[in-house]
C-alpha cells in the first residue's frame, strides 16, 4: 500500500496568505480552493492532528483543537466592520479551558504572519494574564525565582526557547509593593509571562517540522506549570 502524501509548509504557505489579506472579492478563496489546501489548510490540520496525538496522554487536561482550524476568510460582520475579506495570518492556541471569561490559562501557541517580519512564531506561557494572575506570577518570582531559572537553564530547554522571558512587554515603573532593589525586578515588572520562538523559513519548509513543534510544546508544557502553581499560590513547587 502507497504511503499517504504528507503535506509540509513552505513559502508558498506565506505567500498565499499575504495574497490572501489583499484580495477584495469574497469569493477569491473559492476560485483558490486547490491552492490554498494544498499550501495552508492541509498542512495545518496536519501540524494540528500530530499535535494533539502526540501532547494529549501529556496535558490531559488542555484542549487541542483539531476542527475549524486555518479558516481565512472572515464573516460578513467584521468585513462591514472595516476588516478585509481574508486574513493573512493563522493561528493555534492549546491551552486549558478557563473557568473563567475575564481570564485565559496558560497556553502553547503557534502562528503564522504573512505580513510580519517574523512570520512564524512559536510561544508558550501566559500572555495578557489578568490583575490577579499577574499579581500572583510576579509574588512568586519575588518570593523564589530559582524554579524559573532552573527551567530556563536546562539543556532541553533551552535548546527549543533560548533560556529566556520575552522581554518585550515591561512596566516602566516598579510594580506597587515590590522593592526596587529586588534582584529579580526585571522580570517582576514584566505584564506578559511567555517565552518565544521565532522560525525560519528554512525550518519552516523542512520534512520535520512538525515534530521540531511538538518538542517545543513540550517544554512549552514545562513553563506552564511552573506558572500554574504559582496563580494557584502552590509556590515554590514542592
Amino acid at each position: 500500500m502507497a504511503k499517504e502524501k504528507s503535506h509540509r509548509f513552505s513559502k508558498r504557505t506565506l505567500d498565499f496568505l499575504a495574497k490572501a489579506g489583499r484580495q477584495k472579492n469574497p469569493d477569491w478563496l473559492v476560485k483558490n480552493t486547490t491552492e490554498y489546501e494544498e499550501n495552508v489548510k492541509i498542512p495545518f490540520i496536519e501540524l494540528a492532528e500530530q499535535i494533539k496525538l502526540a501532547l494529549k496522554p501529556l496535558a490531559p487536561d488542555y484542549h487541542f483543537p483539531s476542527k475549524g482550524l486555518a479558516r481565512l476568510k472572515r464573516p460578513a460582520f467584521k468585513v462591514a466592520g472595516g476588516e478585509a475579506q481574508h486574513k493573512d495570518w493563522l493561528s493555534m492556541i492549546p491551552t486549558r479551558p478557563s473557568k473563567s471569561r475575564f481570564e485565559s490559562n496558560p497556553h502553547l501557541f503557534f502562528g503564522i504572519f504573512a505580513s510580519e517580519k517574523d512570520s512564524v512564531i512559536v510561544a508558550a506561557g501566559l500572555w495578557q494574564p489578568s490583575s490577579t494572575q499577574t499579581r500572583r506570577i510576579r509574588e512568586a518570582i519575588s518570593q523564589d525565582s530559582q524554579p524559573f531559572r532552573k527551567l530556563f537553564s536546562d539543556a532541553q530547554f533551552k535548546k527549543r526557547f533560548k533560556g529566556s522571558w520575552s522581554m518585550e512587554n515591561v512596566s516602566k515603573r516598579t510594580p506597587r509593593g515590590f522593592s526596587e532593589d529586588h534582584k529579580d525586578l526585571d522580570w517582576i515588572k514584566l505584564k506578559n509571562f511567555i517565552v518565544t520562538k521565532k522560525i525560519s523559513l528554512k525550518d519552516f519548509s523542512a520534512a520535520k517540522f512538525n515534530e521540531s513543534v511538538i518538542e517545543d510544546f513540550k517544554q512549552g508544557l514545562r513553563l506552564n506549570k511552573l506558572l500554574d502553581l504559582a496563580i494557584a499560590m502552590k509556590w515554590p513547587p514542592q
